[in-house]
């Protein structure tokens, strides 16, 4: 029972491998004038390629996003790497760079934000691209994955028997598996990779064999299971259930499927941020001065409220005399300083105009008015 059991498995895992056919097409921005703000790359799985995202109604999901006017601010970019179905022998660490090098030729980069939909090993793949380039990372909000194995498949384990791949040995499943163990150290402990959403969706069918001794017992196996599927994601937002196998689980067969609800609150949640600078200003009244007599000070502290909801930054500062009356400016405000919190430091002079017959000693006034350059990210509209 036991050898049918792993003829079945490795049935199961043939069928796969079958399931998607590398056929090239991608959809990208043409020229790089043209880019939208946040791009949306697709990843798919071990022996998986472009047509891992069509249903079996012919419904492909990074069209479904394309034509999507909830996605307007964001181009698709649907990513490949070579994962032959058959005796690999490339590890996950060096399909990572082909991965990246890919989405550089894609102008992916290019764009102000990179969110990622992984599938399978393209979820483990992506992190391991995600930590090798931290500059990178940094443009990355989130990442989506659904049913990628960060603690491994048992699937994984039977494959290897029979197919040396690398890949196989970095997502068996086991307590010393190194590879995955490695990796979710390193990401949590690596400020660019450690800030970046992760939410994971796991399947909740058991995948069919296709061919084989597997066919005919009508085997079926969980190829991901949930703690696998679930480990080292976000805890604030709760894993997606979707009632597919491992196979249809990238599938939906449209924009009211569960895989795509699922990113698509993902994506609200996580608004496009538009970078805008602009200068807002703050005057302050009530500087007086006797005729003959002068007002200075080396530190005025002027401050300027900032909105942290909107990430907003103080960038410069000028300050100038405003609203001033029987004075003689001796030195002209500058800002010497400024505090990140909000603050510009202030230095200033003037003097009363002093005496005169027809007035006597007038008190002189004045502001003095900053002007804050200030830089805010504002969620676009879509």
């Amino acid at each position: 029972m036991r050898e049918l059991a792993f003829r079945s498995a490795i049935a199961i895992v043939r069928a796969l491998l079958l399931t998607s056919v590398l056929t090239g097409t991608v959809c990208h921005p043409a020229i790089a004038a043209d880019l939208k703000p946040r791009v949306i790359v697709f990843v798919h799985g071990i022996h998986g390629g472009a047509e891992t995202w069509r249903a079996a109604n012919g419904a492909y999901w990074p069209q479904l996003i394309q034509t999507d006017p909830h996605f307007q601010k964001s181009d698709v970019v649907v990513a490949t790497y070579p994962t032959p179905s058959r005796h690999g022998q490339l590890s996950t660490i060096q399909l990572a760079e082909i991965l990246w090098q890919g989405l550089k030729r894609q102008q992916v980069w290019e764009h102000r934000e990179v969110v990622f939909i992984a599938f399978s090993l393209g979820g483990i793949v992506t992190e391991e691209m995600l930590l090798n380039h931290p500059a990178d990372a940094a443009r990355v909000p989130f990442l989506v994955s659904y049913a990628t194995p960060h603690q491994g498949s048992f699937v994984a384990n039977l494959a290897k028997i029979y197919d040396r791949d690398p890949l196989l040995t970095d997502l068996r499943e086991s307590n010393d598996n190194g590879f995955l163990i490695d990796l979710e150290q390193k990401w949590r402990s690596t400020p660019s990779a450690a800030r970046i959403h992760r939410y994971c969706a796991f399947e909740t069918l058991d995948t069919a064999a296709g061919e084989g001794i597997g066919k005919y017992l009508g085997a079926r196996v969980r190829v991901v299971n949930y703690y696998s599927a679930t480990y080292g994601c976000d805890a604030d937002t709760a894993p997606q259930r979707i009632a597919a196998d491992h196979i249809g689980i990238a599938k939906p067969d449209g924009r009211s499927a569960d895989a795509y609800t699922f990113f698509a609150r993902i994506y609200r949640d996580h608004p496009i941020v538009d970078v805008v600078e602009s200068v807002r200003d703050n005057k302050l009244a009530g500087l007086n001065v006797d005729c003959n007599r002068t007002n200075s000070a080396d530190d005025l502290q002027v401050p300027i409220v900032l909105d942290p909801a909107l990430h907003e930054q103080l960038l410069s500062a000028e300050a100038e005399f405003a609203d001033a009356e029987k004075i003689r400016a001796i030195s002209p405000p500058v800002v010497k300083a400024i505090d990140p919190n909000g603050i510009a430091h202030v230095s200033y002079s003037f003097k009363g105009q002093g005496r005169s017959l027809l007035l006597g000693c007038p008190t002189g006034h004045a502001s003095i008015a900053v002007h804050f350059k200030i830089r805010s990210e504002v969620p676009a509209r879509e």
